[in-house]
């Protein structure tokens, strides 16, 4: 069976040409030509009814969604739908018309604006989508939920092979009852085995645990700095480094001013201290905040800071790279190899929509051909996936050499409702959702010479998958009905299995993952539990 999400022959980049054409209002021109003149040009004829998207939403789980957050447009032809025309709105698992049910027949408005009715988010953090349909056509308005509050609960995969489907035991981590967001990292089955958390709360504080961290999950830390809790915080990162025997972990924490950045690192096992130092130099708003292995990343309003992490003392300088500016977005990576060599690199969107990425040394490399409206994206050692905003996604790098189109930019899906892929040297795969609820994992290695290729992943009827996570060999994704779904192996393993319930998991409204592959296959994460709304 084809992959629905193939590309087709010639993709409709819908939502961006929506930013440019939906509210185009017809001009009226000056005629200086005889009466007779201007009457003699016909009326456009009416064409086909098509449909597009104009705005999507996001919303904190439990809100509600005010009408006329979600905008389409109908058309006839290439002119407005008549006003009083109607179209039918339907909402996926997980959202709800706050006047009852999930679908509803709208009226068109001037200009062929349809604004969906108020609508409230009940259901897990992830991807949305909002079916609209007038006549033959149909169109998807995309939508992000993020968590509301609540007690956070860590996941760990019991070691296993490609061919075992995952089994994963449960641990409440006590105080941490209003967690928002977090991060989770792990490393392989050595001497040195073991994984780190660190999640937000409410308040922004930083609540952290771990086997390098110093701290238990039956005994979370509290972040503090100068002697005091760190409060304010909006992004969190954590790291655990891979290298056998090297116990060394930390992250980083950030809120919005440029003078909250904070850094810790702690090496060793037990309970103890972390290192926690103010990041100096760094300017502007910040975007977004990444650490691994090696060094650390604040992306502002004023461009890409990096600097290596500090293992000891109170403050620590960051750099500035050059051009980076007004940059949207980044995607972070490093690991340490057995030798000890350390091996890094990320991407960057840069403010004119293109692609730029480091390796081995923070000098930026352009990688041109990128495609036009990037609103994801994930950069790995030999790889770059990017999502757009009409739901394609793209792949770029070394692992796709043996692949049909090369280690170029290439369109690998379309109209994916959300994505998810690991990198490691030359290995990559990973698994999107469609947005008519299908589910793929993919497969590309360019030292094994095995092309890019897809598999479909069988979800029960009815579920509807909001956020996905793939790492080397353990897949889980979070449903709209608070469930988790977790299935093992890569496309280069025999035995592979299928999505199955994650059993003594409910509530969960916000999933995190790690995973690693040496030489079982370990993994893990975390979900936030909360009830009703």
């Amino acid at each position: 069976m084809a992959d629905p999400a193939s590309p087709s022959g010639s993709p409709l980049r819908r939502r961006s040409i929506v930013a440019a054409a939906a509210w185009t209002i017809p001009t009226v021109a000056l005629v200086t030509a005889a009466p007779h003149a201007a009457a003699s040009t016909p009326p456009e004829p009416v064409g086909p009814p098509d449909l597009l998207d104009v705005t999507g939403f996001e919303a904190v789980r439990c809100d509600v969604v005010p009408a006329g957050t979600v905008l389409f447009r109908a058309l006839d032809g290439t002119s407005p739908a008549a006003r009083g025309a109607t179209v039918t709105v339907t909402l996926p698992p997980g959202l709800g018309f706050s006047a009852g049910g999930t679908s509803a027949v709208v009226a068109v408005g001037t200009e062929g604006v349809v604004s969906v009715p108020a609508f409230a988010a009940s259901g897990s953090a992830g991807s949305y989508t909002i079916t609209a349909t007038y006549g033959t056509a149909i169109a998807y308005a995309p939508g992000t939920v993020t968590a509301s509050p609540g007690q956070v609960v860590e996941l760990t995969r019991s070691p296993g092979g490609a061919n075992q489907q995952p089994t994963f035991s449960t641990a409440v981590v006590p105080g941490v009852a209003d967690g928002v967001h977090g991060a989770i990292s792990g490393d392989e089955l050595a001497a040195s085995a073991g994984r780190n958390a660190a999640v937000l709360t409410a308040d922004g504080r930083v609540r952290y645990w771990g086997a390098n961290l110093g701290a238990p999950v039956t005994a979370p830390g509290t972040l503090t700095f100068a002697g005091a809790a760190v409060t304010g915080m909006v992004f969190i990162d954590t790291w655990t480094c891979v290298q056998a025997g090297n116990t060394s972990a930390g992250g980083i924490a950030a809120g919005a001013g440029a003078d909250s950045v904070r850094q810790w690192y702690r090496t060793g096992t037990g309970t103890g201290p972390l290192t926690v130092v103010a990041v100096t130099g760094v300017t502007g708003t910040v975007l977004a905040a990444e650490s691994n292995d090696g060094y650390s990343y604040a992306l502002t309003s004023t461009g890409l800071h990096w600097w290596a992490n500090a293992t000891s003392g109170e403050q620590i300088a960051a750099t500035l790279i050059a051009g980076t500016a007004g940059a949207s977005a980044i995607s972070t990576w490093s690991y340490r190899r057995a030798n000890g060599v350390l091996a890094f690199g990320g991407g960057i969107l840069r403010a004119d929509g293109g692609v730029s990425a480091w390796n081995g040394s923070h000098a930026l490399t352009a990688l041109g051909g990128a495609p036009a409206d990037i609103v994801e994206f994930q950069a790995g050692q030999s790889t770059v996936y990017a999502l757009t905003g009409s739901g394609e996604l793209w792949t770029q790098g070394a692992a796709f050499t043996s692949s049909p189109g090369g280690a170029g930019w290439i369109l690998r899906a379309e109209n994916l409702a959300t994505t998810h892929a690991w990198t490691y040297e030359g290995y990559t795969g990973g698994v999107y959702a469609t947005t008519a609820g299908t589910v793929a994992q993919f497969f590309a290695a360019q030292p094994a010479g095995n092309a890019y290729r897809t598999e479909a992943r069988t979800i029960p009827a009815g579920v509807t998958l909001t956020k996905v996570f793939s790492t080397d060999g353990t897949y889980l994704a979070l449903a709209s009905n608070a469930t988790v779904y977790a299935w093992g192996g890569n496309l280069d393993n025999s035995g592979r299995s299928q999505p199955a319930l994650v059993a003594g998991v409910t509530n969960a409204t916000d999933l995190n993952a790690w995973g690693y592959h040496g030489p079982s296959y370990v993994g893990g994460g975390y979900v936030i539990s909360s009830t009703g709304c």
